[in-house]
């Protein structure tokens, strides 16, 4: 064999065994966990909130999966909450942290005995709890210290950082670091920090991140704030977190403005000067639809041979986002009194009951941090304690009786 054959058999043989290599590699990083839905690393945080299609990748994987409120995070994990979505991360150490659409971070594991979180683009606002917290971005990090509030923002190449309550320690790409306290603001980029001047106007209600729950139309929500306006100062209502699409802006007028007809979902506002520069932090309040879960068995009318103590399931359709659910029993349909109330997580529950041979009705609802929500419709079943008796058999039916 010629020595051209024999280079071009070498080079082919390469490039096939990189080809393997990386099919290989691919499969054990998909490989990562014993089983699709169970993590190998410590669990460290839950999601507290989480509205829309918030996503979850599991350490060591490739996948992403829908993550819905309850939902367990670990070291490695990853959450990507897309637009006109929000969660809330909530730590074992007291640590929340509420990401804002379009953020991705990435759960870290501990430096020094600290949290670490890796924010990869978007803002979070963070109420740190006992061990501090590590944010870390491609600008700088910021290290928050215990019990210390905060905003933190990664726009492009830059990273903003807001305190509202305790210190924290903002480092650049230079090293340098700069420690702020609550109501100042710094600004971190590969050449360092740089001090920003504190907005002199303070937003007052609703708090950042509020929730309104409605039945029908949303009601009215009204903004309020402090401070000194600059002249022309507008207040700027939108559906995003950039202000791309403004759906409202109007004269600053007094210290408040109340929106009649507020949007379904999340709506971010602000107070901008007349070059349309902000003058106050940017807040978010959702207004949240309370629609009632559907319920599906035991369906209406449906006879359960449940003698006491027996364990008897029940099933409904879930809502997006939910995952936490109440459900009771009662033997009158309008739930007066109660017999059975228990909290269930996902959409089903195994209860063990010990109910009276009656007709009984049962129905579930949304339970979280908001309150209980709107109840299903009522189903109806009946318990029985023992099997009903079959029908005799006529063995024949063709003799006639007469009188």
């Amino acid at each position: 064999m010629s020595n051209q054959a024999l280079g071009e058999r070498d080079l082919w043989l390469a490039g096939a065994s990189a080809l393997v290599a990386a099919v290989a590699l691919t499969l054990a990083l998909g490989a990562g966990h014993p089983g699709e839905d169970v993590s190998t690393t410590p669990t460290v945080a839950s999601l507290k909130q989480a509205s829309g299609e918030v996503k979850v990748r599991l350490a060591f994987t490739l996948g992403w999966r829908g993550a819905n409120r309850g939902v367990e995070v670990h070291d490695g994990d990853a959450l990507f909450v897309p637009p006109g979505a929000e969660a809330t991360l909530a730590f074992i150490d007291g640590t929340e942290l509420a990401l804002d659409e379009r953020s991705l971070v990435v759960i870290e594991r501990p430096r020094a005995g600290v949290r670490s979180v890796t924010l990869r683009q978007g803002s979070v606002s963070g109420r740190v709890g006992s061990e501090g917290l590590t944010l870390q971005t491609t600008a700088g990090e910021a290290r928050l210290e215990a019990l210390s509030e905060a905003r933190v923002e990664l726009t492009g190449q830059q990273l903003e950082v807001s305190v509202k309550k305790g210190t924290a320690r903002v480092q650049g790409g230079t090293g340098a670091e700069k420690t702020i306290a609550s109501g100042q603001r710094v600004a971190a980029a590969r050449a360092g920090t740089t001090d920003l001047a504190p907005f002199p106007v303070t937003l007052l209600l609703p708090e950042a991140q509020a929730r309104f729950p409605f039945r029908g139309d949303p009601a009215p929500v009204t903004l309020t704030w402090s401070g000194e306006l600059p002249e022309g100062t507008r207040v700027q209502v939108a559906r995003d977190r950039l202000y791309a699409f403004v759906d409202q802006e109007v004269p600053a007028r007094g210290g408040s403005l109340t929106l009649k007809e507020p949007s379904k979902g999340v709506t971010w506002w602000r107070l901008v000067d007349a070059e349309g520069r902000p003058v106050s932090e940017a807040r978010r309040f959702t207004c949240t639809e309370d629609v009632a879960p559907v319920a599906m068995y035991p369906r209406s009318g449906e006879v359960l041979l449940a003698p006491p103590g027996t364990a008897v399931a029940f099933a409904w359709a879930p809502l997006p986002g939910i995952s936490r659910y109440r459900l009771e029993i009662s033997p009158s349909q309008g739930f007066e009194p109660v017999t059975v109330s228990e909290v269930a997580s996902g959409a089903t529950a195994r209860l063990s009951l010990s109910l009276n041979e009656a007709m009984w009705f049962w129905r579930v609802r949304v339970d979280d941090e908001s309150g209980l929500g709107a109840p299903s419709e009522p189903m109806r079943f009946r318990v029985i304690h023992k099997g009903i008796p079959e029908a005799p058999e006529l063995l024949n039916p063709e003799i006639e009786v007469t009188p």
